[in-house]
């Protein structure tokens, strides 16, 4: 055991690392995502603020030009944020000499990503999956380390160099299986597709993983014997870290969002708080998780609540950050390229690639869940994990492999992180061609494969900004007379006191603020057909129905937009500001009593009296009474 064997290396490489990860058996060493081995030096040294702010400046400064060229010529920007880190970092202008240097910092943007999947994660939704979710997500991670393991054992018989360790080949397969957290859900809540079926499945699948890795990481010291002593308290402390914090979020945080409700700014600031105060709580010694693990239960204990959206809005910008530097520390992890490296790196992304669709598929595919489900979340999990990389860190620690290794996954995971922008970006369109290729093959048409892969799933296709009279009065209509549209309509309003009526009703409701392009692009995830803005210029407070016109096109850019005006001017300005219809209150009055004097002349002619048609479009009324009084409480 080379790590019991070399104490002085050991208590070293304890020193390096930092404290996030839990304290596994009888090793003492910590760990997180994004956060590699350094040496004993490195560990050594002071922390220098001004040389983390310099570095922090220029790794900033060569993403972000890499990334505008990278945009221009309209590819994915987690390929800018890499090349980014290539630039600056050590095989670059060397002006960075280490992503240690910033890694410290850019840990947080997977504790602010993970924090948001937990706000976005609809846990019932997902366990309405069933079977799929948790057969698929149970055994994936077994099933694709298992088969990569026996294959690159194989092929190192035969003279295949995957490093010089006793367990080289092992640890490619094994860190292979687990798919990268950080780059699907980036790029699919840049899609608007976390909250799809596809994206609830491969969210879900994700979380496995992880659970999974905590298992790795627990039995990783002592690979030759593991310890189930140590799994089983892992395990323990996680249960009672998700209690604490959904009976925290039950009895506490209710009535403090509450109070802090009126104040978005105040509600923020308490939202983040709450997330590292799970995070500090997970960190204490005698529970010994991990904080990006915390962050992840803090964010599905405040999913329930109905700011979620608004906090996901909010904090964007900070996890953007972050991520930023994430990433650039990743690209300053690349090292020189070698033809014998890049070749081997490229072989193990093939293999990547290949069983990836025997691991999620085939296993989503036989318990019923589809192949076109099966198809997309295979190809969103199609890459490897920044974990890959800590765990071959840690083997390097323990003797179980060498740096040779290393570089061959460091180079497997940049080839796989950039082909995922592209995959996961294109997913229905790949899945479509294959289905084409697949049915072609079977002998079948191409309109019964293209038929194949559209989605039939029920959609909230219908968005209504602001709940007011004219939408309470509409919901009540829809009510008596189409109640099958309820299922179609999404409502986003800044006043949940009606909320838990609406939701009886059948309606979508998220609590948000109406004029904020990212509120609205995390409360309704997907392109609705049609979105309505009610409530006319002079109800509105701080925004106008122009203002709103402009962010749901920004937002939706295929969606149809109706909105009220109070005149025919406001009228023309919403038209010119891209308005598809405006409702104009004067213009429909005049409509009805057209509608009824016309009806009056019709009668006069055959003898009718005008008591009759009064009487009649007050029947018409007195049908939706029933439904006001469901759903108007408060008007």
């Amino acid at each position: 055991d080379a790590h019991a064997a070399d104490p002085p290396a050991a208590e070293a490489v304890t020193t390096a690392l930092p404290t996030t990860w839990p304290r596994f058996a009888e090793t003492a060493i910590d760990t997180s995502p994004g956060r590699l081995l350094e040496g004993a030096a490195a560990a050594a040294e002071e922390p220098n603020p001004a040389l983390l702010m310099k570095n922090i400046a220029v790794s900033l400064t060569g993403c972000g030009l890499i990334a505008l060229t990278v945009n221009v010529l309209k590819q994915p920007l987690i390929l800018g944020y890499l090349l980014g880190g290539v630039l600056v970092g050590p095989i670059g202008l060397g002006i960075v000499e280490s992503h240690v240097q910033i890694n410290e910092l850019s840990s947080l943007g997977l504790i602010f990503l993970l924090f948001m999947i937990g706000l976005e994660l609809d846990i019932m939704a997902l366990l309405k999956m069933g079977k799929v979710v948790l057969v698929t997500g149970g055994f994936q991670f077994p099933i694709c380390a298992g088969i990569m393991v026996a294959i690159f054992m194989g092929l190192e018989a035969i003279g295949l160099n995957f490093g010089t360790g006793p367990y080289a080949s092992m640890y490619c397969g094994m860190v292979c299986g687990i798919s990268s957290t950080m780059i699907v859900v980036k790029v699919l809540g840049e899609k608007g597709e976390t909250d799809s079926q596809a994206g609830r499945l491969t969210v879900g699948i994700l979380i496995f993983q992880d659970i999974w890795a905590i298992i790795v990481l627990a039995i990783q010291p002592n690979l030759a014997s593991p310890e189930i002593g140590g799994i089983l308290k892992t395990f323990g402390m996680i249960g009672v870290l998700v209690v604490i914090a959904l009976l925290y979020a039950k009895f506490v945080m209710p009535a403090v969002l509450y109070h802090t409700s009126s104040n978005l700014e105040l509600m923020l600031v308490m939202s983040l708080s709450w997330c590292f105060f799970i995070c500090i709580t997970a960190i204490l010694p005698f529970v010994g998780l991990s904080m990006e693990l915390a962050s992840l239960i803090a964010g599905v204990a405040l999913a329930t609540f109905p700011y979620s959206a608004e906090f996901n809005g909010k904090i964007k910008y900070i996890r953007d950050f972050f991520i930023t530097l994430f990433f650039a520390g990743l690209g300053m992890q690349i090292p020189v390229p070698t033809p014998a490296a890049v070749l081997m790196g490229l072989l193990v992304g093939i293999v990547v690639l290949i069983f990836r669709w025997l691991g999620i598929f085939c296993l989503v595919y036989c318990m019923g869940g589809g192949a076109r489900l099966g198809a997309v979340s295979t190809i969103n999990l199609s890459q490897i994990s920044e974990f890959a990389l800590v765990i071959c860190s840690l083997g390097m620690s323990f003797g179980h492999i060498n740096d040779d290794t290393m570089v061959i996954i460091i180079w497997t995971f940049a080839i796989l992180a950039i082909s995922a922008s592209y995959m996961i970006g294109y997913n229905t369109l790949i899945y479509t061609k294959l289905a084409t290729l697949a049915y072609k093959l079977r002998g079948k048409t191409m309109a019964e494969a293209e038929e194949h892969g559209h989605d039939h799933g029920e959609e909230r296709d219908i968005v209504l900004l602001g709940y007011h009279k004219v939408a309470f009065m509409l919901m009540a209509e829809i009510k008596a007379k189409s109640p099958q549209l309820l299922k179609r309509i999404h409502i986003i309003d800044f006043d949940q006191s009606r909320m838990s009526k609406l939701r009886e009703m059948g309606l979508q409701c998220t609590y948000g603020d109406i004029s904020s392009p990212d509120v609205l692009e995390h409360a309704h995830h997907g392109e609705p057909r049609l979105c309505i803005s009610s409530i006319p210029d002079s109800m509105l407070r701080g925004v106008t129905n122009a203002q709103l016109v402009k962010v749901a096109k920004k937002v939706w850019k295929e969606c149809h937009f109706i909105a009220a005006a109070d005149s025919p001017e406001q009228a023309r300005i919403l038209y010119n500001a891209g308005a598809d219809y405006v409702l104009r209150m004067a213009k429909l009055c005049a409509e009805r009593l057209h509608e009824l004097l016309a009806e009056n002349c019709r009668q006069a002619i055959g003898g009718g009296e005008l008591q009759e048609i009064f009487d009649r479009f007050k029947d018409k009324d007195k049908e939706l009474k029933p439904a006001n009084t469901f759903v108007g409480q408060g008007f």
